[in-house]
């Protein structure tokens, strides 16, 4: 089977976008049932891999990013740390890598949960999340992004075995 290096990456971001799901729930109201400007707002997000049978792989650094488009009418709330540590970049570490403080109110945020694995068939949802309506009423949009790594262990396994060999010995 000849493929070309170039092929595994685009096979990792075609997965990523047809068998990796993200949603929003609905926006829970602090107050009552309708959002007014300045209130406090609740919803969750959540994360579906792909099962096995659908052609589904271990997922590992997986990170939910949320943005708001227009933070006239709405902002993020970074969470407190027991839910997910949250930075202003997908990565870990390096540059612009620090924590957000939890309560700040921002446009963007990444979200790194405690458990950043996915297995294959995996559903996984971050609650408690929380936004505040901005000072004049409109309408925005929530978006949500899953990133994450294929698993190079579960893609890539070590020590496996070939097909076994024997021969007959044959003793007279």
């Amino acid at each position: 089977m000849a493929i070309e290096l170039k092929d595994i990456r685009t096979a990792v971001r075609v997965y990523l976008n047809t068998k990796v799901a993200g949603s929003i729930s609905t926006l829970r109201p602090d107050v009552l049932n309708t959002l007014n400007p300045n209130e406090g707002f609740s919803f969750s997000v959540t994360a579906t891999n792909a099962a096995s049978a659908d052609g589904g792989i271990a997922l590992s650094n997986v990170r939910y990013h949320l943005i708001v488009n227009d933070t006239h009418f709405a902002r993020l709330m970074v969470p407190p740390i027991t839910i997910a540590t949250t930075r202003a970049i997908s990565k870990a570490d390096g540059p612009g890598s620090t924590p957000l403080n939890p309560g700040t109110l921002v446009k963007e945020m990444f979200l790194f949960p405690v458990d950043h694995t996915f297995t294959a068939g995996d559903t996984d949802t971050i609650s408690g999340l929380k936004g505040k309506a901005g000072v004049e009423a409109g309408k925005t949009i929530i978006s949500l992004d899953i990133l994450a790594d294929p698993d190079l262990e579960f893609l890539f396994p070590r020590n496996e075995n070939s097909a076994t060999a024997t021969q007959t010995v044959d003793v007279v």
